[in-house]
């Protein structure tokens, strides 16, 4: 079952940067993160099939055209 956005746990910036490798590894067994931030949040998440069409979709027809 996938969590929300809300559910997930949270890491600042430089707790990401401090436990990079190990939150990594975590991510590529599955496990998402919200990175936040002053300027915002970001969200980590593992990568599979439906994950890369979504992209895919999102990066090709996405534009910041007016």
């Amino acid at each position: 079952m996938k969590k929300e956005i809300g559910d997930l746990q949270k890491f600042t910036v430089e707790e990401f940067q401090e436990d990079f490798d190990n939150l990594m590894d975590r991510v590529e067994g599955g496990e998402s993160f919200v990175i936040t931030s002053e300027y915002g949040n970001a969200v980590m998440i593992p990568c599979d099939e439906e994950t890369e069409e979504w992209l895919k979709i999102y990066t090709e027809y996405n534009t910041d055209a007016p």
